[in-house]
């Protein structure tokens, strides 16, 4: 762990400085001897920085003579996607229910080429080779929607067609897009960057209203067989601050699920009620 210590360009007095050190399991830190102007102090800039996450940065006043505490005591790094190479996640056996008897009522499709290898799978040997970002996102994706914050939607998901880093298709229930509708949890959204499969067409899209990490469900048709899916994903780009690196969707192409998830922790960092239970390994 670097962490740095630069004084904003608007405050007088200071040093830039910087401290580098191994981290194993400890939580609390102290640096000492930042300089600093006497008397009104100085502002710095203190970011921290870690191989395998994101910087995070604020605004520290650092006073003479004085044990300055945190301006964000509560540093959540966040991870920095390139330097995952897998996931470590509960086998299938350990899953939910809700989760695994879902799995189990497979229909997996191949509307594309990267669909190919799940075609037909289902349960277990399904999940097994969904590999970490495809895992990811169904994990987050039960987790969210298993959650208050959707109306606990989960219930209304049928059978999986189509699972991918970004998004799943599935069969839901004819209930499903009144329930949305009526829901305070629930806005609507515009469904026009999905994709429809093909011989369906697009209907309503809902969008939950939380503040980042948004679950969207976007339904289409078939009419002759009347068979009602969804596209559903959870959407990265509402964004949230966090430190100055703000987390968004500023990567071209698809959303990526770890830093969903990274999201759906920092709603709640410390109940971690949307921990979808996987961590990641570099």
């Amino acid at each position: 762990m670097e962490i740095e210590f630069q004084p904003d360009k608007h405050s007088a007095g200071g040093t830039s400085m910087e401290v580098d050190f191994s981290v194993t399991n400890e939580k609390n830190f102290v640096v000492e001897k930042v300089q600093c102007r006497g008397g009104p102090g100085t502002r710095d800039i203190v970011r921290v920085n870690t191989s395998n996450f994101r910087s995070f940065a604020f605004f520290q006043m650092i006073l003479e003579e004085k044990v300055n505490t945190p301006s964000d005591s509560q540093i959540q790094l966040s991870v920095e996607p390139k330097r995952v190479k897998d996931i470590d996640a509960p086998g299938f056996s350990k899953l939910p229910t809700k989760l695994s008897d879902f799995l189990a009522n497979a229909e997996m499709k191949a509307a594309k080429d990267e669909d190919k290898d799940l075609l037909g799978l289902k349960g277990g040997l399904l999940y097994d080779a969904l590999g970490p970002l495809r895992k990811a996102l169904l994990l987050n994706l039960f987790t969210k929607a298993s959650h208050g914050s959707s109306d606990r939607c989960f219930r209304f998901l049928g059978s999986p067609w189509l699972i991918r880093q970004d998004r799943c298709f599935c069969s839901v229930s004819e209930d499903m897009p009144e329930s949305l509708r009526r829901s305070v949890r629930f806005k609507s959204a515009p469904n026009i960057l999905h994709e429809p499969l093909s011989g369906f067409r697009l209907e309503d899209s809902f969008k939950s209203k939380d503040a980042h990490a948004n679950l969207q469900v976007t339904f289409m048709r078939k009419e002759k067989e009347n068979l009602l899916a969804a596209d559903i994903d959870i959407d990265e780009s509402s964004g949230i601050e966090h430190g100055f690196e703000v987390i968004r969707n500023a990567i071209k192409g698809r959303t990526n699920p770890y830093l969903v998830r990274e999201l759906m922790l920092l709603a709640d960092p410390v109940e971690k009620v949307l921990d979808p239970g996987y961590r990641f390994v570099f």
